[in-house]
């Protein structure tokens, strides 16, 4: 190994210094550019007090960044109540509904798209129509505990205590354990409160 004066040493961790960061910066600025894309649809978010329950269940698919063809999307009912759920969570109701609504002339009788196009019915001010879609749901999939659950929370906010109790209760006996059963029980509990 060759003898370097302190000069030359001192110019040497100096050119290695910039060279790693020049490798850094280099690197980093690639990733900025060319940010890598998400394997999976992240999570719904929690609703707050003001906004749906959070009972209420969906899976959230970006469109701003989701890479599949509009077209495609149009055509499927996953990819579509996927993005109804996420202007859901946005509380864009009167948009979720359009979704839903597609969702069900592609898939008639889908029990998830029933229950979450009566919650954004209700949530966009349409009780009514939110009844109506619920009560359908119950009729096509009785056994679905969360359309019950939508249905209790949605007779009780429209007035309708012995309608709301009958169906908390379904929900509660469909799965009394379930967190769905729990959320049951609770409304039951404050039945008179909602």
């Amino acid at each position: 190994m060759p003898k370097l004066s302190p000069l030359q040493w001192l110019v040497l961790i100096g050119l290695l210094l910039f060279y790693g960061f020049a490798v850094f910066a280099v690197t980093r600025d690639y990733y900025l550019r060319h940010p890598a894309a998400p394997t999976a649809a992240p999570e719904a978010a929690s609703r707050g007090p003001t906004s749906p329950p959070a009972w209420v269940q969906g899976s959230a698919l970006d469109a701003g960044t989701s890479r599949i063809p509009d077209a495609m999307v149009e055509a499927n009912p996953l990819l579509l109540g996927q993005r109804a759920d996420q202007l859901f969570e946005q509380r864009r109701f009167v948009e979720a509904i359009a979704l839903y609504r597609r969702v069900l002339e592609l898939s008639p009788g889908d029990a998830d798209a029933l229950n979450d196009l009566g919650l954004a019915l209700l949530y966009s001010g349409d009780s009514t129509a939110a009844l109506h879609t619920l009560e359908e749901g119950a009729r096509v999939a009785p056994s679905h505990q969360r359309l019950w659950l939508s249905l209790g929370f949605t007779k009780a906010r429209a007035g309708d205590t012995a309608g709301a109790e009958a169906a908390l209760l379904k929900a509660k006996e469909l799965g009394p354990t379930t967190e769905v059963g729990q959320e049951a029980s609770r409304l039951l509990a404050g039945l008179g409160k909602l």
